[in-house]
């Protein structure tokens, strides 16, 4: 898990190709670029490469649950607003699958509803910054600080195996 603020983002170019791909899109769009990005989906490089950007007014911790990904790593960038984020690592006996893993949609759900019960995990605000999460990353979002909206920005990255 490496999270910071997006003027920073260029320091992890080199970790992969995909990586790559997803920081240049971010320099060469900035952040007017990336609020203008409609809703939805946009593909990037096809399935290597896409972005999900959503607006949304952010949920209750009882509303929220922990998850993470097998194929793709996330990097969430909070384009405006902020919201509560949370992560502990898959090891973590606390978590337990409340949705069984879904190939589709490449996610699997932990302790939804109850999400204080996984201890040891780390809860900060995400604001006007990134979260890029690993696939080992079990992940919380879109958990509300304050009650205002969020713009946001979410960039699926294939793991090139």
């Amino acid at each position: 898990m490496i999270v910071g603020k997006l003027k920073y983002l260029y320091r992890y170019k080199g970790i992969s190709k995909n990586i790559d791909t997803c920081i240049n899109f971010i320099e060469e769009k900035g952040l007017e670029g990336l609020l203008a990005l409609p809703e939805g989906k946009t593909e990037i490089d096809g399935k290597n490469v896409y972005v999900n950007r959503n607006t949304y007014v952010a949920k209750d911790k009882k509303d929220t649950f922990f998850e993470n990904h097998e194929n793709y790593m996330d990097l969430q960038v909070v384009l405006k607003g902020n919201e509560y984020f949370a992560y502990t690592d898959i090891s973590n006996p606390d978590l337990k699958v409340t949705t069984p893993y879904n190939p589709e949609k490449d996610v699997t759900k932990y302790n939804q509803g109850d999400v204080d019960a996984v201890k040891d995990s780390q809860w900060f605000v995400l604001n006007e910054g990134f979260a890029l999460v690993y696939t080992e990353d079990v992940h919380l979002a879109k958990c509300d600080v304050d009650g205002g909206t969020v713009e946001k920005a979410v960039f699926k990255i294939k793991i090139e195996k």
